[in-house]
């Protein structure tokens, strides 16, 4: 005995694909749907790791604004009496607090973009012999499984039928 195992993304593919499994005979303790609830996106952090990121970083903003207002006041800080040392370093500071204004600006637009539910739907088949796992698999696969797996079932069956 096999259980045939699908992932799936909620979809009205999905929904036929339960029907053509059910019309192949999976009904009842034969088949198993399990929807999967998203997981909680967690709190934005100011800076990323090389190991965990989520691409939303304000770090990217704050460096380039603070790149451009150094540059600047580099350039026009040897006509000012500071010296172009601190009028780059004012610069660096000030570009870089414009460029986190402007990221936090920004971003709630982009929100609901990156807040979707990604929940996904997991079918398992309990099939009889080899030649019935397959043809679930090969429906499952048809009607767009991400991923597709068999595991046998050891031990002895606990339900009654």
């Amino acid at each position: 005995m096999f259980y045939v195992y699908g992932l799936f993304k909620p979809s009205l593919v999905l929904e036929m694909g339960i029907n053509a499994l059910e019309k192949e005979g999976f009904t009842g303790k034969k088949l198993l749907v399990v929807a999967l609830e998203p997981g909680r996106p967690g709190r934005q952090r100011l800076l990323d790791s090389m190991y965990s990121s989520d691409g939303m970083s304000l770090l990217d903003g704050v460096a380039i604004m603070a790149s451009v207002g150094m540059v600047l006041g580099v350039i026009y800080g040897s006509v000012v009496y500071l010296g172009p040392v601190a009028t780059g370093l004012l610069g660096m500071a000030g570009g870089g607090g414009l460029g986190y204004l402007l990221d936090r600006k920004i971003r709630p637009k982009n929100k609901a973009r990156y807040d979707a539910p990604a929940g996904e739907i997991i079918v398992a088949a309990r099939c009889e012999d080899k030649e019935e796992a397959a043809r679930a698999e090969a429906l499952m696969r048809e009607h767009r499984a991400v991923a597709l797996g068999w595991a046998p079932v050891s031990g002895g069956s606990t339900d009654t039928e």
